[in-house]
């Protein structure tokens, strides 16, 4: 059995989503791996899964990451995800990086009878925001100044984001073929 995820970055524009296909029996931290790699953030950072954000007092990510005291951490290395999906349009809330707050809202659009060992991309919008930049705030900064003929942070943003002379960022970019190149690797 698969499970077919529609998964969007809130807050964006244009939006930032990825729809993938992962099995059944696959963990939260493996779904974490996956979101990782489908949208191309350095898995460098703290994560949680929760119904609906933050504020949830309970919620999946490592035991002792808490932001909280009062939030109770489930490790989401030994909860299979399949203990919260049980129906096509249930929504569940993916947080990474606690300092930039990226979220994003899951939802379940079908379940099907399937064999599939290892996750995969269907389609997506959108390119990834880079890691550290400062959250949406910070990532539509970066946008602005690198549309900018002259800006004094121009020439770092281009640097730090490794692009080439006369390269352009383009907020609307998502290669599927890469996407699925770097899902394929999560296994290895």
């Amino acid at each position: 059995m698969i499970y077919v995820f529609h998964i969007k970055l809130e807050e964006t524009e244009p939006e930032v989503w990825r729809r993938i296909v992962v099995p059944t029996d696959y963990t939260f931290y493996q779904l974490h791996k996956a979101i990782q790699g489908a949208f191309g953030w350095e898995n460098s950072h703290l994560f949680q899964f929760s119904q609906s954000g933050f504020m949830d007092n309970i919620c999946y990510g490592y035991p002792g990451d808490d932001i909280d005291p009062e939030i109770t951490t489930i490790d989401a290395r030994k909860t299979r995800i399949s203990k919260i999906f049980k129906k096509a349009g249930q929504t569940y809330c993916y947080i990474y990086d606690f300092g930039d707050g990226w979220t994003h809202q899951i939802l379940l659009e079908k379940i099907e009878k399937k064999d599939m060992y290892v996750p995969y991309c269907l389609d997506g919008g959108g390119a990834c925001p880079p890691e550290d930049v400062g959250g949406i705030s910070g990532y539509y900064e970066m946008v602005k100044i690198l549309k900018k003929k002259q800006h004094p942070e121009k020439a770092s943003y281009i640097q730090w984001l490794g692009l080439v002379e006369g390269e352009k960022w383009d907020a609307e970019f998502c290669s599927i073929r890469e996407i699925n190149k770097r899902l394929v690797l999560l296994e290895k």
